[in-house]
């Protein structure tokens, strides 16, 4: 018994060593060699350039837009180091049990990896690993605020709107600041799947995704749910 006790705490010794070591071996890399955080700045600018788009910063995001979006898509964000350890396992174990291309469990930093430095490789098990690796190394050197803004500002939400400034012009022929809360959550739900809940097709699952949306803001703690009552309320009217 001894013995195992022994081992067990050399073993936890060593992975901690080897975990300590290959954090900071990526903290320094992503820093000083592959500066990670000027790939994405540059990435995210080009493509707000190439899309005639305006860049939002993060206190151009309205509040219930960031609230939103945190609820329904990443809220562990403000604390994960990038990735959702358990999400990024259950993924993996079922996609590739299925023999398939691996499915979400991404985290927001992940999808800003996604849409940014991984736009062009085609979805693997390598790919699902660099976004993890990427993401860290995102979380490593930029702030949350910034990431968040970088996501919003690339994010497809279909109709040809890249990002939630085209996608306020596509949809209501306003900026993000004019939107009303119904509004703003209705966009929140599209990112998951624009062509599944383009209001334009079909405003009743835009609605049912909306509602969900509202529901998970709820859960989270965000609004009451006499707010959800209220946003679900407000006017929804398509430009």
């Amino acid at each position: 018994m001894k013995s195992f006790i022994k081992i067990f705490f050399k073993s936890l010794t060593l992975t901690f060593v080897v975990l300590s070591i290959s954090w900071f071996g990526l903290k320094y890399y992503f820093n000083h060699v592959n500066i990670i955080a000027d790939q994405v700045r540059g990435d995210v600018f080009t493509q707000v350039q190439a899309n005639h788009s305006q860049l939002l910063t993060y206190n151009d995001i309205p509040e219930m837009y960031r609230n939103a979006i945190i609820a329904t898509e990443d809220r562990s964000f403000y604390t994960n180091i990038g990735i959702d350890f358990r999400g990024t396992l259950r993924a993996v174990f079922v996609d590739v049990g299925g023999g398939q291309v691996l499915q979400g469990g991404s985290t927001i930093t992940q999808q800003l990896i996604h849409n940014t430095l991984l736009s062009n490789q085609s979805k693997s098990l390598t790919w699902k690993l660099l976004e993890s690796v990427y993401a860290i190394g995102v979380y490593d050197t930029m702030s949350k605020q910034e990431t968040f803004a970088f996501y919003t500002n690339v994010i497809y939400f279909g109709h040809g709107a890249n990002g939630l400034y085209q996608a306020a012009e596509t949809y209501f022929g306003k900026v993000p600041s004019e939107l009303n809360a119904g509004e703003l959550t209705m966009l929140a739900g599209l990112p998951n799947a624009p062509s599944v809940y383009d209001p334009y097709m079909n405003m009743t699952l835009a609605l049912e995704r909306q509602h969900l949306v509202v529901q998970n803001m709820v859960d989270n703690g965000v609004i009451s749910e006499s707010q959800a009552k209220q946003i679900i309320s407000e006017p929804i009217v398509l430009k």
